[in-house]
């Protein structure tokens, strides 16, 4: 459990370096610099998501940019995992954050149409992939999926929405078969409106 987690930023002399604040959490730019010349901050610290793996993506940014090179910190989403049983994976918009939208296509593709799903008995406890895209140009805006050994889908997530991937991108690529990142595919043929398995 990591509810109440909290950036340690009281306490131990942070309040008199000078640091612009974010709320509980100093404020950094796109290059992770806080407001003092040659002072970088990342990971917890620096706000939301509070996730290791974004911290790491921030200390190699910043390694890079102590090296003499030109980089930013602008992810395009951060994929979160849950793991919970069933785990949860989420990257981008849910449906909370398109409620009563008219612009988006949201399709849902459960895990019991999926052989792998059955055959590691993950098919039978309501799991699915959801696809979120924009309808005008199909490009996915977020991923979500529950199920048992959806933590595994999360990269892909997440790959997909970096690159830019529209539902057509998704549905072209030939996804091997039998395997859990099978329900992204037909998760995404559905929202074309011909998905195969259901």
């Amino acid at each position: 459990m990591t509810v109440g987690r909290r950036p340690r930023t009281q306490g131990w002399g942070l309040e008199t370096m000078g640091l612009a604040m974010d709320g509980p959490f100093v404020k950094v730019d796109q290059r992770c610099a806080t407001a003092m010349k040659n002072v970088w901050a990342v990971g917890d610290l620096t706000g939301e998501p509070m996730l290791a793996h974004k911290g790491s993506a921030q200390g190699e940014v910043v390694a890079e940019i102590i090296a003499g090179h030109d980089r930013v910190f602008d992810p395009v989403t951060i994929a979160a995992v849950c793991f919970t049983e069933p785990e949860i994976v989420s990257a981008g918009l849910g449906p909370d954050d398109v409620k009563g939208r008219d612009d988006v296509i949201q399709s849902v593709f459960p895990f019991s149409a999926i052989g792998r799903a059955l055959a590691l008995e993950a098919g039978d406890d309501g799991g699915f992939v959801r696809v979120i895209a924009a309808k005008a140009d199909h490009r996915i805006l977020g991923i979500q999926a529950v199920g048992q050994h959806v933590s595994e889908l999360s990269n892909s997530f997440a790959q997909m929405m970096e690159m830019g991937a529209v539902l057509e991108d998704v549905a072209g690529v030939i996804h091997v078969h039998p395997t859990m990142g099978e329900a992204l595919h037909e998760a995404s043929l559905r929202a074309l409106g011909h998905a195969i398995h259901i």
